[in-house]
């Protein structure tokens, strides 16, 4: 189930099934053909096979100027094949050729040569969305292990753990079980061997005994001559009789299948439109000489065994179909996806960090902003599916699906914006059903991290107060560069023992997170760690020193006028308990349904109005600023905010050291 790499070679193979001129693709991509037609058929010729060549139904030749008219209608705008997903004429949404009150059966069949990267992920993805999106779908996972010579040993176990991680749900697979097992091919050897015995005694296929050593000398030779390196057949004339008894003597050997048996074979993909070769295919390999079948073979006996009705491939396709016409087995509806692309359109190779899944592990990215952004690479949600999806269903009740033709290119930055907009519907419209699984996945994708940054910098004093969160880390350059802080009492809070506050936790930071996300605060990826930088007052109790610097550039006039009074208004409202354990409060619109800092806020600025008038509004919130984080200027929130997440213990320990202070300047 990888996507298609396209090429010279590739389009040079390539006729339009109509025409049979060189098919054609936008941009500067000539690969298939399409016209409106194919575009608004029904369903029900989605899983169409031409035939030409040996076949008497060609179909019938478009003139090229005719041909050129068409395909300008049918890929006008944006390139989205429109009439294969989303809606049909009549209102009836289709999913991938059909409408969704039909059960869509699909299947992710990775080989564990290696470990996934995002194109696969993707796949995966949108074959679990097309299930999931069709009434009695069903998604199964295949292990596709017949390259025994380039398995990784820890690859299978990978691959399921990062489609684990990414949500995806199937109902059948190597971990599961189920009714049509067993789902590695390593395992179904016997099964593959039956078919290709049957295929053999047809006259489909033949054993070849060619050395490899001659096949390559006679590649090159062909090669060196400008002629296609194909396999010339040499085996195909051995007499049935005489390769039964070869192969009995224990001859090594291959079997092939006859490439030419069917003639030319097209089929119209359920995105792309039609799509057929202009040559037939070469006798392939279906059985390896250690008894392993090619995954050609392979994929076409599971599929069909394993009643696959929706499959996401292209290029091997008329391999394929020619498979399926042999055992006389209806083929499945074909579904190509867009290859993802970097920034400049050339191809997203493995190497590339971008393409690497555990990066965004690693970065801590939510699975459900995984799962909208990958479902937005060459699709889009439906108008009217604002909310950010919270399951897998509500991403395929969301999506579309209609298909982008050709690259698709990365947009990392939509990525974040993904997941400020999943962890903010968590908090501002938490569903019960949702909520432990939801609450632990920001525990560890948003809280940990911050909890084990302020833990590494409560270390002794260093000559600067640093921060391996950078300002930008909204941008995914969480590359552990050491900024300074940048508030302007940074110097301070390095030179002293850092001591967290107390009260610090999971639940304390749960309590600062969505203080931030109700206040719309929380707008990038990367203002919630910013805060270990940028309000460091949040995490550990003020150096005294900050306060002694504070209070002895303070005027003196608000030192020890105006100082005092806040400190009486502050010490009045902490000491209140039931001021902070309102949650509504009566007595007019503008303090109905405030939470409890909010009382506790205004409370204080209300006794102040009427003991000390003298004390403006502006002075008391510049003051409380002082008490909470040492410098009555300092960047900071609300005064409910500052209630709200340090809490009425800290805010009477902070009262305590500041009186003292005030008091010992005195």
């Amino acid at each position: 189930m990888t996507s298609l790499s396209r090429g010279i070679q590739i389009s040079r193979a390539l006729r339009c099934p109509q025409c049979h001129g060189r098919a054609w693709l936008f941009p500067q991509r000539r690969l298939f053909s399409l016209s409106p037609s194919t575009l608004n058929s029904s369903s029900s010729s989605s899983n169409t096979t031409t035939i030409s060549g040996r076949d008497e139904h060609t179909p019938a030749k478009v003139t090229s100027s005719s041909l050129r008219d068409r395909l300008r209608s049918s890929t006008s705008g944006r390139g989205t094949a429109r009439s294969k997903g989303g809606f049909s004429a009549g209102g009836v949404r289709r999913i991938l050729g059909q409408t969704p009150d039909k059960p869509i059966r699909t299947r992710f069949a990775p080989s564990p040569t290696g470990y996934l990267h995002l194109g696969s992920l993707r796949t995966a993805l949108f074959n679990n969305l097309a299930s999931v999106a069709s009434k009695g779908g069903s998604f199964i996972l295949r292990i596709e292990d017949t390259d025994q010579s380039r398995l990784v040993h820890d690859a299978e176990d990978r691959i399921i753990s990062d489609l684990k991680w990414l949500g995806l749900e199937w109902s059948e697979g190597p971990d599961c079980g189920g009714p049509h097992g067993p789902y590695r091919q390593s395992e179904r050897l016997e099964i593959y061997k039956h078919h290709v015995d049957h295929l053999v005694d047809e006259g489909h296929a033949y054993r070849c005994f060619c050395k490899p050593e001659d096949l390559e000398k006679q590649k090159l030779e062909l090669h060196n001559a400008g002629k296609p390196t194909f396999y010339p057949g040499t085996c195909r004339s051995i007499q049935a009789d005489e390769s039964t008894s070869r192969a009995a003597a224990g001859e090594s050997h291959v079997v092939r299948f006859r490439g030419d048996a069917f003639g030319l074979l097209g089929h119209k993909d359920a995105i792309y439109g039609p799509f057929q070769k202009k040559e037939v295919e070469e006798d392939f390999i279906i059985l390896k000489t250690d008894g392993f079948p090619t995954y050609h073979l392979a994929n076409v006996v599971d599929d069909h065994l394993m009643e696959i009705t929706h499959v996401e491939w292209l290029i091997s396709t008329p391999k394929h179909l020619a498979l399926y016409r042999a055992f006389g087995w209806n083929p499945p509806t074909f579904a190509h996806l867009g290859l993802l692309v970097n920034q400049d359109g050339s191809k997203l190779s493995k190497r590339n960090e971008s393409a690497n899944v555990s990066r965004y592990q690693v970065e801590r990215y939510s699975p459900m902003a995984m799962q909208a952004w990958l479902a937005n690479l060459g699709s889009s949600f439906m108008p009217g599916h604002d909310s950010p999806p919270r399951t897998i269903k509500d991403v395929a009740d969301a999506l579309s699906f209609k298909f982008t033709r050709g690259g698709i290119k990365l947009n990392p930055e939509k990525l974040d914006l993904f997941d400020v907009r999943y962890h903010r519907s968590t908090i501002l419209s938490p569903r019960e059903d949702l909520a432990p699984v939801e609450r632990r996945l920001i525990s560890s994708s948003l809280l940990e991290p911050i909890l084990s940054e302020v833990h590494s910098l409560t270390a002794p004093p260093t000559s600067t107060f640093t921060s391996t969160f950078t300002d930008d880390d909204d941008n995914n350059n969480n590359n552990n560069t050491q900024n300074p802080f940048t508030d302007h009492s940074s110097e301070e809070w390095g030179r002293h023992t850092k001591t967290p506050v107390p009260a610090l936790s999971i639940a304390y930071l749960e309590n600062m997170l969505g203080r931030l996300v109700r206040s719309n605060r929380y707008k990038k990826r990367g203002d919630v760690r910013r805060l270990v930088v940028t309000h460091p007052h949040y995490f550990w109790r003020v150096p005294e020193s900050i306060y002694a610097l504070s209070l002895g550039m303070m005027d003196p006039q608000t030192r020890d006028g105006k100082l005092p009074a806040v400190l009486r208004a502050i010490s009045r409202v902490c000491q209140d308990a039931s001021l902070w354990e309102v949650e509504e409060v009566d007595g007019g619109a503008d303090r109905a349904g405030q939470d409890a800092a909010a009382v506790v806020a205004r409370s204080m600025v209300e006794w102040l109005a009427r003991e000390a008038p003298v004390v403006s509004e502006m002075d008391v919130y510049a003051l409380q600023r002082f008490v909470a984080t040492g410098r009555p200027a300092a960047l900071s929130h609300s005064a409910g905010d500052l209630f709200a997440v340090l809490g009425r213990d800290e805010w009477l320990y902070r009262l305590g050291v500041v009186r003292d202070r005030l008091t010992g300047a005195a």
